[in-house]
């Protein structure tokens, strides 16, 4: 399929590049690092890329050629690290193009392209993206590295969670042979000010723990935002809120729900031992992989509790 993906690339001359909607570091790494390979290629590359991706993000030049939306044709789009189109940001413009080429990892992929290549083994896109330089016979730049750092660290939880694998390691020690100061990204994507702290200290006092204190669930509602309303700032401090509810003690499934606007809620879901949370989410109309997952959700909160409740502790006999 690589090299299927790499005739089409070749035959096509202007090329857009989407991903999901409020995009992770795996998404932006992928789609500036497929960018940079695409342009040394000799393509015309545009990106629409959702405008709430988090500054810290944009870790080097190609970020400022994001753009929201467009109205041009192109030869072909690629959807990268998005399962399915109702999280795609910028959707309607896979009719921009006649062909369109999915390349994600996420099991409950939706096979939406006219060409897919969906690989679950790896931890990040980002993997993808390298062997698509390997089969292009391209070597990988000095800022593309920066951006495949990214895609790989970020989806990993720099390199902890089980996703891992010893390729995910193998590809990351290539990119150190290119440039060794990534340590630069990871402080720059863990630090945080004092008013995530206030978000903390606020989802720590809406824990409740279920099924046996083996789910743990916390939430956000528009009153607890500082700004009473759900945008780029307030997004970006509650980046990662389910990985500290993960944490708890011999807590085997994470639930965090924000709330984004009135009666509706996104919720993230992790999983730290057999549990496919991709599962639960399905049963709420999302998706994602076996041990992280979200959906979105509406309703009222306890009432939303109540129901991811009842399924998890149904799905998993707790």
């Amino acid at each position: 399929m690589i090299n299927k993906i790499l005739e089409e690339i070749k035959s096509s001359e202007t090329i857009l590049i989407l991903t999901h909607k409020r995009p992770d570091g795996d998404a932006i790494g992928s789609v500036c690092a497929l960018g940079l390979l695409l342009k040394s290629m000799g393509k015309k590359v545009q990106y629409v890329v959702d405008p709430m991706v988090s500054k810290k993000m944009k870790i080097g030049p190609e970020a400022i050629f994001f753009a929201d939306t467009t109205d041009r044709c192109f030869d072909l789009v690629i959807a990268l690290d998005c399962a399915d189109t109702d999280f795609l940001y910028g959707g309607e413009l896979l009719k921009s193009a006649a062909k369109s080429i999915v390349i994600d990892h996420h099991v409950t992929n939706k096979n939406y392209g006219t060409f897919n290549y969906v690989k679950p083994a790896v931890a990040a896109v980002g993997e993808i993206i390298m062997d698509l330089y390997e089969a292009a016979k391209i070597g990988i730049g000095y800022e593309a590295a920066s951006w495949l750092y990214l895609s790989l660290s970020t989806d990993t939880g720099n390199f902890r969670y089980s996703n891992v694998t010893a390729q995910t390691h193998l590809k990351a020690a290539k990119l150190f042979e290119i440039r060794n100061d990534f340590s630069a990204i990871s402080q720059q994507m863990e630090k945080y000010g004092m008013a995530r702290l206030r978000y903390l200290a606020r989802v720590i006092e809406h824990i409740q723990l279920l099924c046996q204190n083996k789910v743990a669930v916390s939430y956000l509602e528009l009153k607890d935002y500082e700004n009473k309303v759900m945008d780029e700032e307030t997004d970006l401090h509650l980046q990662d809120m389910v990985n500290v509810l993960r944490n708890i003690e011999d807590v085997e499934v994470s639930v965090f729900l924000k709330q984004e606007k009135p009666g509706a809620f996104k919720a993230s879901m992790r999983s730290n031992g057999t549990i496919d949370v991709a599962k639960i989410a399905q049963r709420f109309g999302g998706g994602g992989h076996k041990k992280a997952a979200g959906c979105d959700i509406n309703g009222e909160i306890q009432n939303i509790i109540a129901s991811l409740k009842k399924e998890i502790c149904a799905q998993n006999n707790l």
